[in-house]
């Protein structure tokens, strides 16, 4: 039996280390620390007694595929929340074709010093087969069964006396994890993901009804800039991983982005826009600006729930033809089925083009040779017609070859964000490219064109680079601050004006239809318009946290956003109030597919 209680109190030392040093967890509280410390033991002890019922002749092979299964389990939940900040959920592990195509992104997460993870399998491995099966008897195992069950008790009633509404909220996987470790959190996690799917089948009519109360209260304000773009054709363009600290940035007296710094001084630019994608990324910034309606807290909606009822932008652009135009395979992130239910037209993807050795990329067609072999299919359109690309080149972990680099490499110390500068300014030129293609074809002037960045490029793991290129601090309101995206809504012969107003990803598409004139009360959304001087200042992340103009809540910590310091968390009370009441509304409608009814 000590066998079996050292192995787990090891793996416990080794799980505490990842959390603090490799995943850098960093709870607010000291309750919190100690519940990150402690949380993992009784898990890893019940894991380990599993070896009891085997014969035990099979023990230190038990005990070696255990270590093993423990290891990959930490090694992968590692990788994942090295780029995304987020950790492994039931439905991101059944959306594994998405990493097949994202192979040089993955290997780029690796580290040498990962190699330690292996170490102790070796090691204790070869001690357990040196010393061959060991007998536990029934009264040995009774205590450690005991004990095991005793401490995870205790650490799960502590878990839920410091948050008690800890485990009816999936939002914050930070804050899961930390109360009741990695391992009881991924049993959690796979309930919750198993049991989310009967909230459909249970749903009705009257479950509506609270989210139809909900939006009413919104009564839209038409400002002077109600349909401006009225019967012109749309053309959206994802600008793949842009945040927007690279607008007027510059690389030894070099602009990263000349052509969007010139654009944004024709257009209605937003400055002050936040990424709000959560596990699906880009597909999330798409669902977010075609519906108004939040990701889901795990997983992509594409993926978890094509099949729903939605009013996507297809539903009110009736009289528009709609096509996406994208690079990548048609079933990336479920892309081809997605369409079909929100009633896009035409998907043209990667078999539609020609790719070659000199335009491809890891992920499908480069986006110059993307933009050029697009123009053809766009000629074909009926006006109006609203049209949307989807890049690919800027995507982690921005590489490029030597031939289509313009800008001069940055040197921060981080090789990340210097090669992410030189993938920007590649987008930046193909933008650029199009544009004037659009113009020699005859297609821009009748056109509103909608840029947006779609989610983060630079994630923690790599940020010192941008404090440095930035010159900031390194604190929670910069980090917060570095993730908002960049939105440029250009109206060739409309004079451009910068917008300061505080706003997410999801707001994009009232704005859009507000300058159409489309008239979108009737629809259930999240979504705000940009342009309104009512406009509710207040951007809701995924994971429960929220930004105003006055304050930020992040990882359980309220602070001042004129300062950076940390105040009582009363003042983020209501906000925290407010994010959840706005995500769990959308998580109805979504999981209760409830636009059915509508």
């Amino acid at each position: 039996m000590r066998k079996v209680s050292w192995i787990a109190l090891f793996y416990w030392l080794k799980t505490t280390a990842v959390m603090y040093v490799a995943v850098q967890m960093s709870p607010p509280g000291v309750t919190e620390h100690l519940l990150l410390i402690f949380s993992s033991l009784g898990p890893l002890l019940l894991w380990f007694g599993l070896s009891f019922f085997f014969f035990k002749r099979l023990h230190p092979w038990v005990l070696i595929v255990l270590m093993f299964l423990t290891t990959f389990f930490l090694y992968a939940h590692l990788i994942y929340y090295r780029f995304y900040e987020d950790f492994l959920t039931l439905p991101i592990l059944l959306q594994v074709g998405n990493v097949g195509g994202l192979s040089q992104s993955t290997w780029t997460l690796l580290s040498p010093w990962d190699l330690l993870f292996i170490i102790d399998l070796v090691v204790i491995g070869w001690w357990l087969i040196k010393r061959g099966s060991f007998t536990i008897t029934p009264k040995e195992k009774k205590q450690y069964a005991g004990s095991a069950a005793g401490i995870s008790l205790v650490i799960l009633a502590a878990a839920w006396w410091h948050s008690p509404h800890l485990f009816q909220e999936n939002y914050n996987r930070d804050k899961v994890v930390t109360s009741i470790s990695i391992y009881a959190y991924q049993w959690f996690d796979i309930a919750y993901s198993i049991t989310a799917p009967l909230q459909k089948t249970m749903a009705d009519q009257s479950a509506a009804e609270p989210v139809e109360g909900y939006v009413a209260e919104k009564e839209p304000i038409k400002t002077k800039w109600f349909g401006q773009a009225k019967g012109k054709n749309v053309v959206f363009i994802t600008l793949e991983s842009v945040q927007n600290f690279v607008i007027d940035a510059e690389v030894k007296g070099e602009p990263v982005t000349p052509f969007l710094n010139q654009l944004k001084e024709e257009s209605l630019y937003f400055s002050n826009l936040y990424d709000q994608a959560s596990q699906g990324k880009s597909s999330d910034a798409e669902f977010m600006v075609d519906t108004g309606l939040y990701p889901l807290d795990g997983g992509s909606v594409f993926v978890r729930r094509p099949n729903n009822t939605f009013n996507g932008l297809p539903e009110l652009l009736k009289d528009y033809q709609t096509t996406v135009f994208h690079g990548n395979v048609r079933t990336f992130w479920n892309r081809e089925q997605m369409y079909d239910s929100l009633g896009y037209d035409q998907f043209i993807s990667k078999q539609d083009y020609e790719i070659n050795e000199e335009n491809k990329i890891n992920y499908g067609i480069e986006d110059k040779s993307f933009f050029r072999q697009s123009i053809p299919y766009m000629k074909q359109l009926n006006e109006p017609y609203m049209a949307k690309f989807i890049t690919l080149t800027n995507h982690f972990p921005f590489l490029l070859d030597e031939k289509d680099r313009s800008l001069p490499l940055a040197e921060t110390s981080e090789p990340v964000v210097n090669r992410y500068l030189t993938t920007v300014r590649y987008l930046d030129e193909s933008i650029r490219q199009l544009f004037q293609s659009l113009k020699e074809e005859g297609m821009y002037q009748d056109t509103m064109f909608v840029l947006f960045g779609d989610h983060y490029g630079i994630s923690k793991e790599y940020e010192d680079g941008v404090h440095e290129l930035l010159d900031q601090a390194d604190t929670a309101l910069s980090h917060t601050r570095n993730q908002r995206v960049p939105l440029l809504i250009h109206i060739p012969g409309m004079k451009g004006k910068t917008f300061d107003t505080l706003g997410g990803q999801i707001d994009i598409r009232s704005t859009v239809f507000h300058l159409l004139g489309k008239e979108t009360e009737s629809y259930m959304s999240f979504s705000q318009n940009l342009l309104a001087d009512d406009k509710e200042e207040f951007v809701a992340f995924r994971d429960g946290d929220f930004i105003t103009p006055s304050y930020l809540f992040q990882d359980g910590i309220c602070y001042k956003t004129d300062s950076s310091q940390p105040v009582n968390g009363s003042y983020c009370k209501e906000g925290r109030e407010k994010a959840r009441e706005k995500l769990k509304l959308s998580d109805h409608i979504i999981k209760g597919d409830l636009l059915r009814f509508k």
